[in-house]
């Protein structure tokens, strides 16, 4: 092993560590806080129930908020999720007994293990800005979506419709949960539709790998 793959990897492991800690103690009442301030996502699940599709991949699925509403829509597709926290990940199989749901990094993990083959969609929500390595999390799940299937994203954008200093403050106070709004060239140069919400404080982007 080399040094960087060595230093890479306790990178990971604190991460993973700070992920547990944090969310041993908030997990139960994480969906009653998260609702005031992650707009955004019941629109994108919107946006993907519309079209035709019969497995996905939650990256970073948390309580399971996200499955449970799909599986409410589509309860016949495919449904899983890869978390780099096992304290959410304990959570999730109670409130999710019937997803696929499997411990890893978004940059490296490998999503075929969960249905024995590619997801038609990928999901990171809300999470994208806690990865430590975006531009590998996204590259790597664009090659591991089924060819002609879709990443999408929502997120933090970068909250440029906000004054100062609560732009500021809200950069800062996000910062302790070891997050980071997104910069948005990180989805638009590889080609990836892309909607803002108001005052750009959170976007949709959704990506197509080629067939």
């Amino acid at each position: 092993m080399s040094v960087a793959e060595a230093q890479h990897g306790a990178h990971q492991g604190e991460h993973r560590a700070f992920l547990n800690r944090y969310y041993g103690w908030s997990r139960k009442f994480y969906d009653l806080t998260r609702k005031y301030y992650l707009f955004g996502r019941d629109t994108a699940l919107e946006r993907m129930l519309a079209e035709p599709w019969n497995s996905l991949v939650e990256i970073g699925p948390g309580t399971g908020r996200n499955l449970r509403k799909l599986r409410a829509r589509r309860p016949h597709a495919k449904l899983g999720g890869i978390d780099a926290s096992d304290a959410m990940l304990e959570h999730a199989r109670a409130k999710c007994p019937w997803a696929s749901l499997a411990q890893g990094f978004a940059e490296q993990a490998d999503y075929s293990q969960l249905f024995g083959a590619p997801p038609e969609r990928v999901l990171f929500s809300y999470c994208l800005s806690m990865v430590q390595e975006k531009e590998r999390a996204l590259d790597h799940a664009l090659s591991q979506v089924a060819p002609g299937g879709e990443v999408w994203v929502v997120d933090f954008s970068d909250l440029s419709g906000l004054r100062q200093p609560m732009r500021g403050l809200l950069q800062r106070w996000l910062a302790t949960f070891h997050v980071q709004p997104l910069d948005i060239e990180l989805l638009r140069s590889r080609g990836a539709g892309i909607e803002h919400g108001p005052l750009h404080y959170f976007v949709i982007g959704r990506l197509r790998r080629p067939t």
